[in-house]
């Protein structure tokens, strides 16, 4: 008898543990209700070569509405094709596409455990209107991205499903200085470029300091942090 009850106690321990275990794998949504989130169901785009998204997964993140209210927790893809964020709605088991004008922003953390940040930002320039850009580097002047995709003509191919195409989604990414009292100014991220947005008088002493920090400037991330060091030192851009 008190070998069975012994038994039965072991597994309902064991049942116990193993839906705490199931429990912990749900991101638990505390700060949201999600009715406030309002958009249309996304409806997949055309599939050729390249990718539209950012990321072919879902990733962790939150997006903030334009009354400030934040709703966390979400899994989220950023469509660098439409410029729109989608997310999973689990209880539907559909994704949706955001209404734009009902948020600021939103954030996500990729694949390598890096956190992105994108904010809503009306831009004047060609094909102007409100879109996302990703936030470099924040302070008196941002460095950001806008991570555009275009679809464009290529050789012709197979698919998975032997069809014969010759589109391909293809980066076309943009990068802008911007202050809320000069707007935006594009420039691209290489050593000549960043020197062109400085008087000329200060490249020498700008150069100085990227040599004294080690830092040479071979793309996005050491653009970056380029910036980011010569920001702290108060060089300020010429728009």
């Amino acid at each position: 008898m008190k070998n069975r009850t012994n038994t039965i106690l072991l597994i309902i321990f064991l049942i116990g543990s193993y839906t705490q275990t199931i429990c912990a794998q749900e991101i638990v949504n505390r700060n949201w209700d999600s009715g406030k989130i309002k958009g249309v169901r996304f409806v997949p785009y055309p599939s050729y070569m390249g990718m539209a998204f950012m990321s072919n997964v879902w990733l962790p993140g939150k997006v903030e509405f334009t009354s400030g209210e934040i709703a966390d927790s979400l899994f989220l893809r950023y469509s660098s094709f439409k410029d729109e964020i989608v997310y999973y709605n689990k209880p539907l088991s559909a994704q949706i596409v955001i209404d734009k004008a009902s948020l600021n922003g939103f954030t996500f953390t990729d694949e390598l455990g890096k956190k992105r940040i994108f904010r809503k930002k009306y831009y004047d320039g060609f094909n102007s209107g409100d879109r996302y850009f990703e936030v470099l580097s924040h302070g008196e002047t941002d460095l950001l991205a806008y991570r555009n995709v275009i679809l464009t003509t290529t050789m012709l191919y197979k698919d998975e499903d032997k069809v014969v195409k010759n589109m391909d989604y293809e980066k076309n990414y943009a990068f802008y200085f911007y202050s809320p009292e000069h707007g935006y100014i594009s420039v691209r991220m290489n050593m000549t470029a960043l020197l062109s947005k400085f008087d000329k008088t200060l490249k020498k002493p700008i150069k100085k300091l990227l040599r004294k920090n080690r830092i040479k400037v071979s793309g996005e991330d050491s653009f970056t942090d380029a910036w980011k060091v010569i920001e702290r030192e108060g060089y300020k851009v010429v728009f």
